[in-house]
């Protein structure tokens, strides 16, 4: 009988917990989310300045260029395919978010999710993993220092935890929603839980008087 990698083991449990809390938020999109009380105790940023970001990996194109949105709306979210529960679940207000929009901003906003595991995160796994959330979720990562220096600009705090399991080590990361206008700027931070609605109600107070007519 061929034996399942552990990883991979792990992986494929991450994504079923991810279809399962984005069934629960695809059947209730205004809901209270899960209550992760650990991502709460983070440290918070003092400053948060926003701006460009470039990667080397992306799942939709050959490199990641945050000014490739340019003249759109984009959720942006720092996390990682293995994390057991404020990756899913905050991808899926995300995900139920995209499927809220109204119809004059549809084709104006996407998502994006950058992996700050790129040791775990080959492009396959990233690809894979936000498809099952939404065709508009794109996913990038690159070198820790370049994920680092972006961190720092958008006030993330990620940092890798050994554990006794076999899954070798979690990553403690911060889990906010950040929403980039058409720009490139920074127009809000969304704290972690965050629901579909409230992510919605926000771009449609930041979008221009003629997005929305």
């Amino acid at each position: 009988m061929q034996r399942i990698p552990v990883s991979s083991l792990f992986w494929g449990l991450a994504v079923l917990a991810a279809g399962a809390l984005l069934i629960v938020v695809t059947l209730n999109p205004s809901a209270p989310p899960l209550a992760e009380p650990g991502h709460a105790k983070l440290p918070v940023a003092e400053e948060v300045r926003g701006g460009p970001i470039e990667l080397p990996v992306a799942t939709h194109a050959e490199r990641f260029d945050l000014a490739d949105y340019e003249g759109q709306y984009v959720w942006l979210y720092f996390g990682y395919t293995f994390c057991p529960d404020a990756c899913p679940t905050s991808l899926g207000w995300i995900s139920g978010a995209l499927n809220q929009l109204p119809e004059a901003l549809q084709g104006q906003v996407n998502a994006v999710f950058i992996s700050v595991d790129p040791e775990r995160d080959t492009p396959e796994h990233l690809a894979n993993y936000v498809g099952y959330f939404h065709t508009d979720i794109h996913a990038a990562t690159g070198p820790k220092d370049a994920l680092r220096a972006t961190a720092q600009d958008y006030g993330v705090f990620f940092e890798r935890a050994e554990t006794e399991s076999a899954m070798g080590y979690v990553i403690d990361h911060s889990s906010s929603t950040y929403l980039i206008g058409p720009a490139g700027d920074l127009l809000e931070i969304h704290p972690h839980g965050t629901s579909a609605a409230d992510l919605v109600a926000t771009l449609e107070a930041h979008a221009q008087p003629g997005d929305t007519d």
